[in-house]
């Protein structure tokens, strides 16, 4: 019951900001100045990261709330290969939209109608990059897009260590937390042999899931 509880609660609060993507998505190519909610996202994501992690990203992203209440009715929900999340990989996707704006920006400030222009950019950047996190979460897994995140991957930087998620040696390694995790953090494999630790997984983002369904009471978050 009560991680029913905790489900229903995330999914109401993801619903009070999914509906941010599609406006945009679709909105903006009709309306530009919807596109400046991008980068007002992107820093309030920034903001949070260095006292809470990736926190935002769990239901205050309206991306992230659009794959959870969306896209994973769609998506295999298959183990996300860690190739996705290292840091190679990681960095080539910052390195593509960094590229991309300082490509696409000076000529967009440069025309005759800057402030749409520039909007019609963050548009095409967020429709671009929503299109691909749907390529990739239908057949892997829904929040896959997360992994690589160029706003994500930064706040995991920035946020380490920020209200960390610990284990305690009591875990009985039953996974149970995996089944409920949107992040798939392997949270067992962090545990020692007496007491608490800290999960230095800093993609976590903070939804509490894992708290409600563990068994053996062995895991809270650092306060």
């Amino acid at each position: 019951m009560a991680l029913e509880s905790a489900i229903k609660n995330r999914n109401r609060k993801q619903y009070l900001t999914f509906w941010i993507l599609p406006l945009v998505v679709i909105g903006g190519w009709l309306y530009p100045l919807l596109g400046y909610l991008l980068p007002i996202c992107m820093m309030a994501a920034l903001v949070i990261a260095p006292f809470k992690g990736r926190y935002w990203c769990d239901w205050m992203c309206p991306r992230g709330a659009t794959w959870d209440l969306i896209l994973s009715k769609f998506s295999l929900k298959k183990e996300v290969p860690a190739f996705y999340r290292s840091t190679p990989f990681r960095m080539l996707w910052m390195i593509i939209l960094m590229g991309v704006l300082a490509w696409k920006f000076p000529a967009a400030l440069a025309s005759l109608d800057p402030i749409n222009q520039v909007g019609l950019l963050f548009t095409m950047l967020l429709t671009v990059t929503t299109a691909v996190g749907i390529v990739f979460g239908i057949p892997i897994h829904h929040r896959i897009w997360c992994g690589f995140c160029p706003i994500g991957t930064p706040s995991n930087w920035i946020g380490k260590s920020k209200y960390a998620l610990e284990i305690n040696s009591s875990c009985k390694e039953c996974k149970t937390c995996h089944e409920v995790c949107p992040m798939q953090v392997r949270k067992w494999e962090c545990k020692q042999e007496k007491g608490w630790t800290v999960v230095e997984n800093w993609d976590c983002l903070k939804c509490g899931l894992c708290i409600e369904v563990c068994p053996e009471k062995a895991l809270k978050f650092k306060m």
